[in-house]
């Protein structure tokens, strides 16, 4: 394969240097970045004595593997005690790698500033940079994303934001001697590795190019360094079609001078593709509030360019989104803000290819030219896409279906006493007088629509007509797990306990779901009930784990999420009335946690957010909370009297938590005040659960038969 690269080099495309600035990233939800100094060009700057500075920061910033970690402002002015920390740090071998532009934006750095100053220190450094990058490389020609040690998914070869073309473009400078890269940055020796490096790199891409039906097509952002076949990133980059990477590898390729057919091939090919799956009549609209990003939408404007979505599924070649639960979805609102404001999910690079592409053609191989335009319909409009395909549920996946007057109930007699798969039971649309006890593991309760299937109850702890059954004590509850009832997955149903509306007013104890069985699912339902809570997940000892997505949670009684043990909710929407909402028992153990993340909170009345009474752990992270949301935190629940002395003391965490009207600085970012100081973005379900229950893997698993 001829792919030399003395003389013509294209132009960078604008689009490229997204992620180029992470080293300054603001927090979530921020909408404007401050400059990087790392990407300064300008010949004067390095001749200046703050250049020197950075350059030194840049140094010891330098890994004994050759490389740089990502994510850290390396201009930003360092004090003792960090200098102190990044040396201790040198010898680390698992943080170097070449994402987000580390590595290379820092030996871009370095070799500017030696060009500028002569010192041989720079020079060194820069060589010590190519070396490691080249340590690096596969025999497949591909890089993983970290090395020398790597975990999880870090050993894929990883175009993700453009890490190998950045790294190849910057071989090619070198090879043409480029400024920066003139004189004596490299000797000699360098010349034939960087060929040689350059060669298989350019091989690994056209290796890698999806194949579909007989057809090349376009790239993952990541691909399985064995097999090169599409591989999932991190939980909401999945196996897919990846428009944004695989513009910058297109333009990559349009830049070779000397381009085989089999280049030839690549690069029409990809450009079929991105006409064929282009995207019109919409365009993103980001809603701002000063630099803060308080919501994305993709909305209809016939006026708008073309856009292509980031990823597009392997199955329908259909645009989705994902939250961090690893769920493809269809529209933006169904993710929770943290992911939907925080991640490009649509993008117009490979617009900037169309004309590139008409002369690139021309020149090298017109026969073969493939007819693109940015004018024609795309493919949302053409029919070629269901842009916007809902979820099927396979209704053959089912062992039973319940339709209205069947009881649910018997149902669920009909599973073994302990399953060993799933047993999976449908409810079809309708509305089911019935109270459901579920008294055996692996019980998997599907509704077929969340709003119209709907089991009601009116039901307290005294007027329950059902107080055993199979010989054990039933609780108050529509839906009550029995203890043993572990694994179980609740879906897709309204789920009401009616009494105070319509037997008594009161809002004493009204449980909708009661439980004593632990990892228990309960996500795409309504929780309504008009007591106290409605959402009582209780495994005896406080020692259950629950999980808990995509809920409507609404009850004028107090603590209406108040489960016993860990608890991860995320996408839920809470409506209370005057009394607290969410409450956390976390006794005996100081790691049990109540987590919502991305979710809201209102109320018809002024209302306090939470409060406990025994040892608790509660965590907000990226949440809305109304005018009616009281401008107090979570706190004891009484003054008069002390029920559970709490030794571990008052622990409320909050992340990028809003209130409507503003608030007294209770909800102020504290994560770093928690145990273990976690990042936001590393408060995850697994988390939660310290690593010893995966809900979410189970729901992907179960998806078949849950999707929504």
């Amino acid at each position: 394969m001829k792919t030399q690269t003395l003389g013509m080099r294209m132009m960078l495309m604008a689009g490229a240097v997204i992620g180029c600035l992470a080293l300054s990233l603001p927090a979530f939800g921020q909408g404007t970045r401050k400059k990087n100094l790392l990407g300064e060009t300008d010949e004067a700057f390095f001749r200046t004595e703050d250049a020197r500075r950075i350059g030194e920061q840049v140094l010891i910033y330098q890994r004994c593997t050759g490389g740089w970690p990502k994510n850290i402002d390396m201009a930003r002015r360092m004090t003792d005690a960090e200098r102190e920390q990044v040396l201790k740090d040198k010898e680390r071998r698992d943080d170097s790698t070449i994402d987000n532009h580390a590595t290379t934006m820092q030996m871009d750095f370095l070799a500017r500033l030696y060009q500028a100053t002569g010192d041989v220190r720079y020079r060194d450094a820069f060589r010590a940079g190519v070396d490691y990058l080249l340590s690096g490389q596969y025999e497949n020609g591909g890089w993983p994303q970290f090395w020398p040690v790597m975990r999880d998914y870090q050993p894929h070869i990883t175009f993700n934001d453009d890490a190998i073309v950045n790294l190849l473009e910057l071989w090619q400078k070198l090879m043409a001697g480029e400024a920066p890269y003139g004189g004596d940055l490299l000797n000699k020796e360098y010349q034939g590795k960087l060929h040689d490096s350059f060669e298989k790199g350019i091989g690994c891409i056209l290796d890698c190019q999806i194949k579909t039906d007989g057809e090349l097509t376009v790239w993952c952002q990541q691909h399985d360094e064995h097999t090169l076949e599409p591989a999932s990133a991190r939980a909401y980059e999945l196996p897919s079609y990846c428009s944004q990477e695989s513009a910058a590898i297109v333009r990559l390729l349009m830049s070779l001078p000397h381009p085989d057919k089999r280049v030839k091939r690549a690069v029409h090919h990809a450009m079929k593709w991105f006409d064929t799956y282009k995207l019109t009549g919409y365009r993103v609209e980001r809603i701002r509030e000063g630099r803060r990003v308080l919501d994305t939408r993709l909305v209809k404007d016939s006026l708008a360019g073309p856009i292509w979505a980031r990823f597009y599924d392997l199955k329908y070649c259909e645009p989705y989104v994902c939250d961090r639960d690893g769920i493809p979805r269809r529209h933006l609102e169904y993710l929770g803000p943290e992911r939907r404001n925080g991640y490009s999910w649509y993008n117009s690079r490979p617009a900037e290819l169309f004309e590139l592409y008409d002369k690139w053609a021309d020149r090298y191989d017109k026969a073969h030219k493939v007819q693109v335009s940015l004018k024609t319909k795309g493919a949302n409009e053409n029919g070629t896409i269901d842009m916007f395909r809902r979820p099927e549920v396979d209704r053959s996946a089912f062992d039973v279906i319940v339709k209205p007057g069947d009881s649910i109930q018997l149902a669920i007699e009909k599973a073994p006493e302990k399953p060993e798969t799933p047993f999976k039971i449908l409810v079809l649309n309708g509305t089911y007088n019935q109270k459901v006890i579920i008294d055996r593991p692996n019980i998997v309760l599907v509704g077929e629509n969340r709003d119209s299937t709907v089991l009601v109850l009116a039901e307290t702890a005294k007027t329950r007509k059902i107080t055993e059954y199979h010989g054990k004590p039933v609780g108050n509850g529509v839906i009550v797990l029995q203890e043993g009832a572990d694994d179980c997955v609740i879906s897709g149903m309204t789920v009401y306990n009616n009494y105070g509306t319509t037997l008594e007013k009161t809002t004493t104890h009204q449980m909708a779901i009661y439980g004593r069985g632990t990892r228990t699912i309960v996500i795409n339902c309504n929780v309504w009930a008009d007591g106290n809570d409605a959402l009582s997940l209780w495994a005896p000892e406080s020692g259950g784990m629950y999980y808990h997505a995509d809920l409507y949670l609404r009850c004028p009684g107090v603590d209406f999420l108040c489960p016993r043990g860990w608890c991860y909710a995320t996408r839920c929407r809470f409506y209370g009335d005057s009394r607290a909402m969410i409450w956390h028992d976390g006794r005996g153990d100081k790691s049990k946690k109540l987590v919502i993340t991305n979710s809201s909170f209102d109320a018809k009345s002024p209302t306090a957010l939470g409060r406990y009474h025994h040892d608790s752990q509660f965590f907000l992270i990226n949440c809305t909370l109304s005018k009616n949301v009281l401008n107090e935190n979570i706190g004891y629940a009484y003054s008069d009297k002390v029920l559970d002395p709490c030794p571990w003391g008052q622990r409320t965490y909050y992340s990028n938590c809003t209130r409507e009207g503003g608030h007294s600085g209770w909800l102020d970012d504290n994560l770093d005040k928690a145990e273990g100081a976690p990042a936001f973005y590393g408060i995850t379900a697994k988390w939660t659960f310290g690593g010893k229950w995966d809900p979410e893997k189970r729901i992907r698993d179960l998806w078949n038969v849950l999707a929504y």
